[in-house]
């Protein structure tokens, strides 16, 4: 019996490039989120006003948390840039045995 679902690479597609390889990669996702976010809840944390400081036992909580996302969102820029995605090699992933 033979298994008819694909592995690897199609002997015909074209190499990945690098630029495809950063665009799939997840860290540069997670770190334009955590961008998004971080400037989101700190911009929201430099607005409060003394009622809501209040509220929160005087910990500016949102302020706080938008810094450390964007320390997160850096971070995973750097680790993005200094550690880049490693490319698929065709050649490899087409000899590569079937599973049973």
């Amino acid at each position: 019996m033979s298994d008819d679902s694909p592995t690897g690479y199609p002997a015909d597609a074209p190499p990945m490039t690098m630029r495809q390889a950063r665009m799939l990669d997840l860290r540069t996702y997670i770190c334009a989120l955590f961008a998004i976010f971080g400037i989101t809840v700190t911009i929201e944390g430099l607005t409060v006003d003394s009622q809501e400081l209040a509220k929160a036992a005087g910990v500016n909580i949102n302020l706080y948390a938008g810094l450390a996302m964007l320390g997160l969102s850096a971070v995973m820029g750097v680790w993005a840039v200094v550690v880049p995605p490693q490319l698929p090699d065709p050649v490899a992933d087409a000899g590569a045995p079937e599973a049973a």
